[in-house]
């Protein structure tokens, strides 16, 4: 007949085992940052031993998924023709005429009738329009060739603070990663138990 101790043991043990393997691993997702060399082998965290693949990863997935140069380039061209845009032109060129004749003093403005401001400030719209409208060309082609929203994204996960990441992941994830834990006591504990029922049965 078993010992009971071993029933109390066994299951004991296998739960500090499976917690602190489970424990374990979930600090080796970013710890230890730089590699420790081991005799026969190295320890190094997940993430800072694939950051670099992980950033890859990530921007070829942004660049494909999410948002493209194209998408950057036809939101620009949207913008420069849009309606709001002309509402504040016409706005701001209404203004700066009415702040020069106002400068020209009351005699000026006695000889400018309002269709002469009318026409004036008409062409003067056409003319900034006509210039956005280029500007916009000229962005839309800028975008074109130096616009890199994959590389952009990879350097910038690239050159992320490991420490801030793991801050990050942990106020996320906290109580996911403890469930882990637990978990693996649990299922350590049961692993006992079954250790124990299987030496008692072969006793």
């Amino acid at each position: 007949m078993m010992s009971p101790i071993l029933w109390l043991l066994l299951p004991a043990v296998g739960a500090v085992i499976g917690y602190g393997t489970n424990w374990l691993a979930v600090k080796m997702l970013f710890r230890p940052k730089t590699p420790l060399r081991l005799p026969g082998f190295q320890l190094h965290g997940l993430v800072p031993r694939r950051q670099k693949d992980l950033a890859a990863s990530v921007a070829r997935t942004v660049e494909e998924e999410f948002i493209s140069k194209e998408d950057i380039q036809k939101l620009v061209s949207t913008l420069a023709e849009s309606d709001r845009v002309k509402e504040l032109l016409h706005e701001r060129v209404d203004a700066l005429i009415q702040d020069q004749l106002n400068s020209f003093g009351p005699l000026v403005r006695t000889f400018v009738s309002k269709d002469m401001i009318e026409t004036l400030k008409g062409k003067v719209e056409k003319e900034i329009v006509g210039f956005i409208g280029g500007i916009s060309g000229e962005l839309h082609r800028g975008l074109g060739e130096h616009l890199d929203i994959h590389e952009m994204v990879r350097e910038r996960i690239e050159g992320f603070d490991l420490d801030r990441l793991e801050e990050i992941v942990n106020s996320i994830a906290k109580k996911e990663l403890r469930h882990i834990e637990v978990l693996g006591g649990v299922l350590g504990g049961l692993i006992g138990v079954a250790q124990a029922g299987l030496i008692a049965v072969i006793g």
